[in-house]
C-alpha cells in the first residue's frame, strides 16, 4: 500500500472496518464496501438513491427524520437500534449512529455508521420500546432540554398533553425521572 493511498479520503472510506453511508438531504452520495454488503446492494443500486429504500416502510423513513434531526443538529452522541431493509427485501436489526455536519440543517450532509445486531440480540429487540410519532417528537424535545411548556408551544399542543406523553415515555423506558429518561434515549 502506498502512502498516498492512505491519505485519499475515498480509499479511507472504503477500507473502514464499519459500514458507512454518506448522504446529502437523505440521498446516498457514497458508501463503503461493508455498507453495500450489509444492505446487499451494488453501487448502481445504492448511490444516488433515497435512504427511504433502506427502511421497512415509508412511515419509518419519515419517523426516523423526526427522531434523528434534533440529535444531529446538536451533534449529540447517540445510537439507535432499528429495523432496516436490505435491497433483497429482507429485514434486519442494526445499531445506527449519525453525524450531521451543518447544525442548522443536519441532513444537508450527514455520515451514518451501521453495525448489524447479532441474532441473539435481535430476539431481545423484538421486545424493544415502541414509540408513537408524537412520543418521538416529545422525546426529542426533552433531549433538547425543553420544558413541558416550551415543548407544547413547539408542537402546538398543551403542556398537559406533553406531560401525558412524558409519563408514557417514563413507563415505556421503565425509569422514574426525566433525566433518567433522557439518558435512556440518547444511550
Amino acid at each position: 500500500m502506498r502512502e498516498e493511498d492512505c491519505l485519499n479520503p475515498e480509499y479511507l472510506l472504503h477500507h473502514l472496518p464499519v459500514a458507512v453511508i454518506i448522504a446529502r438531504n437523505r440521498v446516498i452520495l457514497n458508501c463503503n464496501a461493508l455498507a453495500r454488503t450489509m444492505f446487499r446492494a451494488s453501487d448502481v443500486q445504492i448511490i444516488g438513491a433515497s435512504f427511504a429504500m433502506l427502511y421497512p416502510k415509508q412511515k419509518d423513513f419519515e419517523t426516523a427524520a423526526e427522531h434523528f434531526g434534533p440529535l444531529l443538529s446538536r451533534h449529540a452522541d447517540f445510537h439507535d437500534d432499528r429495523l432496516m431493509r436490505r435491497l433483497d427485501g429482507t429485514h434486519f436489526w442494526v445499531t445506527v449512529r449519525g453525524y450531521g455536519f451543518n447544525e442548522s440543517n443536519p441532513y444537508e450532509l450527514a455520515a451514518w455508521v451501521f453495525t448489524e445486531v447479532d441474532t441473539r440480540k435481535q430476539e431481545d429487540l423484538k421486545e424493544k420500546v415502541i414509540l408513537t410519532s408524537r412520543e418521538r417528537e416529545v422525546a426529542a424535545l426533552l433531549v433538547d432540554g425543553l420544558t413541558s411548556k416550551e415543548a407544547a408551544k413547539s408542537l402546538g399542543i398543551s403542556p398537559r398533553t406533553v406531560d401525558i406523553h412524558r409519563g408514557s415515555l417514563l413507563r415505556k423506558y421503565a425509569v422514574n425521572s426525566t433525566p433518567d429518561l433522557i439518558r435512556q434515549i440518547v444511550n
